[in-house]
């Protein structure tokens, strides 16, 4: 693998409650249940000459071995620079990644991004960053929204028990030619094994995550397992929703992400503010000058807190405009207009970034934490988070009309 670039090393210093980014998942039980740099990132994740090195496409002649090589092709087209990769929700792009191996349509990244409310769903705590990892609604009505747009269940593994019963179900799902989705710190994708027999001597071949691609060894993937992962992977095919039910929930699921975030009424997730009160709240507390870089977690500084959170207004912006298309011409009328707010409140965080952001120039923690100690940049970076936090209210209304007509 290529080594990355120095000047996209994100302030990973002060990452102290989760580590790396990742997508949380609450058992159900918790649950009251474009800019231009968007832009490149989507040409990044298709773009071989900007993807991860080659993983092996075989291993040994041992008939305990399997590789699946189009999920390790797949791999390979993900995203290399760190800076990439903050950008990314990694479950929404392995989700996106299995789905299509398994002949699904419209499932590329940003269909999977809009489809789980995480485009344009927006979570704060100065302090905490977790909330942002969860999508807005509760995970069987994003998974039966998933489903019914790209016409495949998703199942879950059980693998209750540790690293054997994990290793048997993934191996199990290799065997029936199904990469497996790991979700944990990581988001990883399981493509293949070696069992030569002898426990200890296990492999599995992994890609996704953030580290290169490689063979894990049994010791690394017992511990691993031991942390209560998530395993799952493509299930049966269903019949997909008509496309017009499909636009409807998402934009219901839009509207609710920004109003009324259901987030908000989980028991572990109250602490934080959400939708359009969670942008205001963001944009009070950078314009708030007594407050220093201190204040906030580190990864609210310039990090993948906000980055990963506003990188799908443009996503959102071309679903829209996509969608207005392929329904009656007033409630077309209103989903135009959403998409061009969408596409301002994007240019307005691109704003945000030029003063407190990666877009400064500036990618290292102490150079970020520097800006964030100019008044004038929070000033300005303050002001962007305004506009964007007016653009998406004016969106927001329009969706709300036009749910009214698509709902009628």
């Amino acid at each position: 693998m290529p080594a990355r670039s120095p000047t996209t090393r994100l302030p990973t210093s002060r990452y102290a409650e989760l580590g790396r980014p990742c997508m949380l998942r609450l058992p159900e039980a918790h649950w009251a249940s474009p800019n231009t740099r968007a832009i490149e990132l989507m040409d990044a994740i298709t773009d071989p000459t900007k993807s991860r090195a080659s993983l092996p496409r075989t291993t040994s002649a041992s008939p305990g071995t399997r590789v699946l090589a189009d999920a390790v092709e797949a791999c390979e087209r993900f995203p290399l620079q760190e800076l990439d990769l903050a950008r990314t929700f990694m479950a929404c792009l392995c989700r996106s990644a299995l789905l299509k191996l398994a002949g699904a349509q419209r499932a590329e990244y940003e269909d999977i991004l809009v489809l789980t409310g995480q485009a344009t769903a927006f979570a704060y705590h100065h302090r905490r960053h977790h909330p942002m990892q969860v999508t807005p609604d509760e995970p069987g009505v994003v998974e039966e929204r998933i489903s019914r747009a790209t016409g495949f269940a998703w199942q879950t593994l059980d693998h209750e028990g540790g690293g054997e019963n994990a290793w048997r179900a993934i191996r199990g799902a290799i065997d029936g030619g199904k990469a497996v989705h790991g979700v944990w710190i990581d988001d990883l994708i399981f493509c293949g094994y070696d069992d030569p027999g002898i426990v200890e001597e296990r492999r599995l071949l992994v890609g996704g995550g953030w580290d290169a691609p490689a063979w894990w060894t049994w010791d690394r993937f017992d511990k691993w397992a031991a942390e209560f992962g998530v395993l799952g992977c493509v299930g049966d095919p269903v019949p997909i929703a008509p496309r017009i039910e499909t636009i409807r929930d998402v934009v219901g699921a839009i509207v609710r992400g920004a109003e009324a975030d259901p987030r908000a009424n989980v028991q572990y997730l109250r602490h934080a503010r959400y939708g359009l009160e969670g942008i205001r709240a963001f944009a009070e507390d950078i314009a708030t000058v007594a407050r220093t870089p201190d204040h906030w977690h580190a990864c609210w500084l310039g990090g993948h807190c906000v980055y990963r959170q506003i990188s799908g207004r443009a996503a959102a912006a071309r679903f829209l405009q996509a969608s207005s298309s392929e329904t009656p011409p007033a409630a077309a009328q209103a989903l135009t207009e959403a998409a061009r707010h969408y596409e301002r409140a994007a240019h307005a965080w691109g704003d945000w970034g030029r003063y407190l952001g990666y877009e400064s120039g500036c990618t290292d923690a102490e150079e970020i934490r520097l800006l964030w100690m100019q008044m004038a940049n929070r000033v300005h970076g303050a002001q962007a988070v305004q506009r964007a936090l007016d653009s998406e209210t004016d969106a927001c209304r329009h969706l709300k009309r036009a749910l009214a007509l698509l709902q009628a």
